[in-house]
């Protein structure tokens, strides 16, 4: 388990977040181009880990599109699955003047997984 901010060389969209927001596109219909483009152009700020999940902060250029007022109303929270958790983790997807802001990742019990590699992206909770 992390704990605490990850190294600067570290700072760039993982696997699983990548996921997330791709998932995550899919139910932004025709918006998911806007939000994938700025998922390729987004910066990693800083990444801490809880114990129980993890915040990345995202930067945006501003030459990148912004998500109009109509799909921002339309983010909700991706869950996944993990071998690990008895119950889907929970990813909610922050966004500021319709460019992503954060991440925000948390489990409802137990500790964040190790390996997050197992993770299914996109699965309904229980």
């Amino acid at each position: 388990m992390k704990l605490g901010a990850d190294p600067q060389a570290l700072l760039v969209l993982t696997p699983l977040e990548r996921s997330v927001l791709r998932a995550l596109a899919r139910s932004l219909g025709d918006d998911d181009a806007v939000l994938l483009a700025q998922c390729e152009r987004a910066r990693v700020i800083s990444r801490t880990h809880s114990g129980v999940g993890f915040v990345t902060k995202l930067e945006v250029p501003g030459d990148v599109p912004e998500l109009p007022a109509g799909a921002v109303g339309r983010i909700r929270p991706v869950h996944a699955r993990h071998p690990e958790l008895g119950e889907p983790a929970e990813f909610l997807v922050q966004l500021k003047a319709g460019r992503l802001a954060s991440i925000e990742a948390y489990c409802h019990e137990g500790m964040w997984p190790a390996d997050d590699g197992a993770f299914q992206v996109g699965t309904t909770p229980r």
